[in-house]
């Protein structure tokens, strides 16, 4: 349900902006040696970057709204501190900047601008360079409100996770190889060898556990959702947690039987080695993510 606060969401306002591929340091040389359709593509994913964050400055400008802005490639002690402190934070890149961003929001709304739509999926932004200046501006006049998300709570060995806006992919470093873990939800408990487990969300049920053959849920949906990727049968035997889901209240316990296992929350940015013997427990947080999303994108099913 669309969540209404009172005051202006607009200040105070961080920036978590994506440093495009083009603009990191040592990729010219490369971009030099590779197909000119590649280095085409690349360099103008960068322009067009920069005239969407020239937009949405001078859109943030009209409103008088002067942001903070820090690097989703350096989000150190100082930029995690002023995101917490935000009322608006905005993403500017793709998915994986939004995702990475949401781990430190916590009382603030966020809104994705896609920066780059002709190379970038998303799926989870609202905004882009053409129509940045109208969602701000419904923003601002309450006219757009935010959608309360779930999150996922993750706890390794008795210590809190940031919270996955997406999912968490539990698997072995390597791909090639078989990811072994006892799984528990309940009274319910087996082991499995697979290529890895799927936790997700509602809003990443239409991301890598869709593709596994999850559901896609709706956007509003508490739950969360679990899926054993090419799970191993031995002798045709079926599995009564291959797949599922996990109520609010409930827990969902792994414990690695892998030496080289690793978290991986919300994509490869944030990666946890989850060694032999090592328990994580999965639940719905508490606090859900103020995030302004299309549920339209969701479609259950």
């Amino acid at each position: 349900m669309p969540t209404r606060r009172s005051g202006s969401l607009l200040s105070p306002c961080v920036l978590v902006v994506k440093t495009p591929v083009a603009s990191r340091k040592r990729v010219a040389d490369r971009l030099a040696r590779t197909g000119r359709r590649l280095a085409g593509q690349v360099e103008d994913a960068a322009r067009e970057h920069e005239r969407t964050m020239a937009a949405l400055r001078e859109a943030l400008a009209r409103l008088g709204v002067t942001p903070v802005t820090v690097s989703v490639e350096a989000l150190d002690a100082k930029a995690r501190r002023a995101i917490a402190g935000a009322r608006l934070v905005i993403s500017v890149g793709g998915d994986g900047t939004l995702l990475t961003a949401s781990h430190w929001v916590t009382g603030a709304s966020l809104l994705g601008v896609n920066s780059a739509p002709r190379s970038s999926v998303g799926y989870t932004t609202i905004a882009r360079r053409a129509n940045v200046a109208r969602v701000l501006a419904r923003i601002e006049s309450g006219d757009l409100l935010p959608q309360a998300v779930a999150r996922i709570a993750v706890e390794l060995e008795g210590k809190l996770l940031p919270p996955a806006l997406n999912d968490v992919l539990i698997a072995h470093e390597q791909p090639a190889a078989t990811s072994r873990y006892r799984l528990r939800l309940g009274r319910r408990a087996e082991d499995h060898r697979s290529s890895g487990l799927w936790v997700a969300t509602a809003v990443g049920s239409t991301a890598g556990i869709r593709s596994a053959g999850g559901e896609a849920m709706a956007l509003g949906d508490r739950r969360l959702q679990f899926r054993a990727r090419e799970l191993y049968r031995a002798n045709g035997r079926g599995a009564t947690l291959e797949s599922g889901f996990v109520e609010p209240g409930q827990s969902l316990v792994v414990e690695s039987a892998m030496e080289a296992g690793w978290l991986f929350v919300d994509g490869s940015r944030m990666a946890v080695h989850f060694h032999f013997g090592a328990r994580a427990v999965f639940r719905v947080a508490e606090q859900p993510l103020l995030l302004f999303a299309d549920p339209a994108r969701w479609v259950p099913g």
